[in-house]
């Protein structure tokens, strides 16, 4: 992946990870962008020591799918590569098509299986379950179409509640 981060939503995300260290800009009510210019992100990219870039966040994959497909299209065009970070749990047929036509790195944040995964908490325990087994699908997904993902693994000490719900 390149050196430019590029966050068009900034920390926006569908997890609640509990120990995210952007947690401190959401509670700040920093979550994102309510707009954003793709001409000014390409001309923020090109400024970049080498242009290549990565899609970050929060959540990349929150960016609506026209907008990926453009800044994906012209980075992939100039630079015949991208990027993205995602927590993998929006990954659909359409992302895996645009991550092969464009060349698109994968890099995807998961904490491991079932109750490991627990502190990228979505609200109650089976909400998270189901996030944590979407990822899996993606990962698995991924792989079957050899796009072979990078992945960022977190490990935290066992949580003994969130909202009062048991986690461990």
């Amino acid at each position: 992946m390149g050196n430019v981060k590029v966050k068009p939503l900034g920390v926006k995300c569908n997890l609640q990870c509990l120990y995210c260290y952007q947690n401190t800009e959401r509670d700040a009510k920093n979550v994102y962008h309510r707009s954003y210019d793709l001409e000014k992100i390409k001309a923020g990219i090109e400024e970049g020591k080498d242009g290549a870039f990565f899609l970050f966040g929060g959540e990349a994959l929150l960016i609506p799918k026209k907008d990926l497909e453009e800044l994906w299209s012209w980075g992939f065009q100039k630079y015949g590569s991208n990027g993205i970070q995602t927590n993998g749990t929006l990954i659909d047929d359409d992302h895996i098509r645009m991550f092969k036509q464009y060349n698109v790195d994968v890099g995807i944040s998961i904490d491991g299986p079932g109750e490991l995964n627990n502190v990228r908490w979505v609200s109650t325990v089976e909400r998270t379950r189901e996030a944590t087994a979407k990822t899996h699908a993606a990962i698995e997904r991924l792989c079957q179409e050899e796009i072979f993902p990078g992945l960022i693994i977190i490990v935290t000490a066992p949580q003994k509640s969130v909202s009062g719900a048991a986690i461990s």
